[in-house]
């Protein structure tokens, strides 16, 4: 008699009218390729490296203000901080492992090693504080303090990154390797751990050899968080 009963009720198709459509989570779970383009653009983008991180800033950007238009709906909240963690934590470890190696390389500078470990180190700042954010949930005592001051730190450093190392790179690096270095760059951000690992090591080989043992867990765990979609092209 229940089953019959439960047979008889009207499948919900729609989203009900009386609950305000601004606060419906449109979330997506985590995988290999989060973005729509991302495989694709990770072998057969004409973007230069440069571009596709200065995306990655304006993302970080977008979410934070997302965040905050959502003021008071904790689900969708959590879901942009979700989002917020894992790309900030693939950002931070593909630029280790492509760009920062690039400069040292080309000796950016005259202090190509120096150059990359300062930027390294700002990393280190950003991953400790990314780190207790992602062990808190939204509407934890402190948790909006914690972020804003994760933002900024993360303002800051692309701030340096956009106006200086950046630019350096131009000047180094042709634009045919410049995007050589962008597909390097999409495909290692798809494979590299989706939460921050402040202790991990920062430099190749032991970070590869690291996060090919941490992604995989990572990307696990995903499977019990929901993701805001990403707004900002890849």
């Amino acid at each position: 008699m229940f089953i019959t009963a439960l047979r008889t009720l009207p499948r919900l198709t729609t989203v009900p009218r009386h609950i305000p459509r601004a606060f419906i989570t449109r979330a997506t779970h985590s995988n290999t390729f989060p973005q729509p383009t991302q495989a694709k653009d990770s072998f057969a983008t004409e973007t230069p490296v440069e571009e596709h991180i200065v995306n990655d800033h304006r993302s970080f950007e977008e979410l934070y203000d997302r965040y905050k238009s959502y003021d008071g709906n904790v689900n969708e909240q959590q879901a942009i901080i979700n989002e917020f963690v894992r790309e900030v934590a693939q950002h931070s470890v593909a630029e280790e492992l492509i760009v920062y190696p690039a400069l040292e390389t080309k000796n950016a500078f005259n202090a190509g090693h120096e150059t990359a470990d300062h930027l390294r180190h700002d990393h280190g700042r950003v991953k400790r504080l990314l780190y207790k954010l992602d062990s808190m949930r939204v509407g934890d005592d402190g948790f909006d303090t914690l972020l804003k001051e994760t933002v900024d730190t993360l303002k800051e450093h692309a701030k340096e990154e956009e106006t200086k190392e950046l630019p350096e790179l131009k000047k180094l690096f042709g634009k045919e390797e410049r995007v050589t270095m962008s597909r390097q760059f999409l495909r290692r951000k798809a494979i590299s751990p989706t939460r921050p690992h402040p202790d991990a090591p920062d430099k190749p080989p032991m970070e590869t050899i690291a996060g090919l043992g941490v992604a995989p867990v990572d990307k696990l765990k995903d499977q019990n968080r929901e993701f805001a979609q990403r707004r900002v092209s890849q």
